[in-house]
């Protein structure tokens, strides 16, 4: 694949995730919702963020499992749409995108929608309301819906008790970051189970 699709893939990339932070503030304004009023980068937030990610990559290798079936699609999904813009390229554009996908979509997600409902309907209206959001639209297979929804959930939970969008920003970052490299280098089509051995052919 030439440099320049997969230069351009990058900058569309970017400028998406990033993008989501900017309608979330467009949307907010008129509505008296500020989607960044609990954002405050100090180091606790940071570390909490930071110890919040291990879970969702248990998560990650947890359902990356032969016996996990739907995985397959999954993985066959990112094979053919986004891992062919994202192989060969170097760690700090990984974490760029990861770090774009962490800001613009809490940002949106917990920042505008959980956020803005729960001033107005409560708490757990916001948080059951931007999972179920967070997870259709990453319905690439129903399956990755449900997951990404049980994400949605984790991180929104994290939101709530920490009253830090910090928190979900760093946590959904890193692990996406994690995931990419995970991914790029498991990109064989196995999942990282048990590999039964191919069985022995014999002429007839």
């Amino acid at each position: 694949m030439s440099g320049r699709p997969r230069d351009g893939f990058l900058a569309a990339a970017l400028a998406f995730e990033l993008g989501l932070a900017g309608v979330a503030w467009l949307v907010g304004r008129p509505l008296g919702i500020d989607p960044l009023r609990d954002f405050d980068p100090t180091g606790r937030g940071l570390a909490t963020g930071i110890l919040a990610t291990a879970p969702l990559v248990l998560l990650l290798v947890l359902c990356d499992r032969d016996s996990f079936r739907p995985m397959r699609r999954i993985r066959e999904i990112l094979g053919e749409v986004i891992l062919p813009f994202l192989r060969g390229r170097p760690a700090f554009q990984l974490a760029a995108l990861a770090a774009a996908a962490g800001i613009g979509e809490e940002t949106l997600f917990r920042g505008l929608i959980q956020a803005g409902t729960a001033d107005r309907l409560g708490p757990a209206s916001g948080l059951i309301l931007a999972s179920v959001t967070f997870g259709l639209v990453h319905a690439l297979t129903p399956a990755y819906a449900l997951i990404a929804g049980l994400i949605g959930a984790y991180l929104g939970a994290l939101y709530l008790l920490t009253g830090d969008l910090t928190v979900p920003v760093v946590a959904h970052g890193l692990y996406d970051l994690v995931a990419l490299i995970y991914f790029l280098r498991t990109a064989s089509g196995d999942t990282i189970g048990p590999i039964e051995p191919a069985p022995e052919e014999t002429n007839p």
